[in-house]
């Protein structure tokens, strides 16, 4: 049921860009929990095939929801660049960590979700915690 749930298209990418439903998911989760939450990218028109905003916008939510949850953040910094048809996409916080990473609920789920792209995704719990995607992106034709 679970997964299902997760599986359907948030609502703000049906009213909304990614790129303007992503800062409302900021701003939103900003003022819930008191995190400051930074968001840097020097795409202009963050515009992809539904799958990759599903996934894009899904890992950065359960990012957030991880850092402030289990790593007791007080700031997280998302970055989303475009290298030829590659997305790198960095989740960074400065919590508490992890030694030992263990693959609960959310990295599983993170995990499959850039998988289902054919990218991959790195997980360091060393200084904060750091979720590091890449993912190959179907750039169109007519990519605006």
């Amino acid at each position: 049921m679970r997964r299902s749930v997760n599986e359907l298209r948030p609502d703000a990418l049906e009213r909304l860009s990614l790129d303007a439903a992503i800062r409302k998911m900021i701003t939103d989760m900003s003022q819930a929990s008191d995190v400051k939450i930074y968001f840097s990218t020097e795409e202009k028109h963050l515009k992809f095939d539904e799958d990759e905003e599903n996934a894009i916008y899904r890992v950065i939510q359960e990012s957030i929801t991880n850092a402030v949850r289990h790593g007791k953040a007080g700031k997280i910094w998302i970055t989303l660049r475009r290298q030829y048809n590659e997305i790198t996409l960095s989740i960074r916080d400065d919590g508490i960590g992890a030694k030992e990473i263990k693959s609960g609920f959310g990295t599983k789920h993170i995990r499959e979700r850039i998988e289902m792209l054919h990218g991959t995704v790195e997980f360091d719990g060393s200084d904060g915690f750091t979720v590091t995607a890449q993912i190959p992106i179907r750039w169109g034709e007519n990519y605006d």
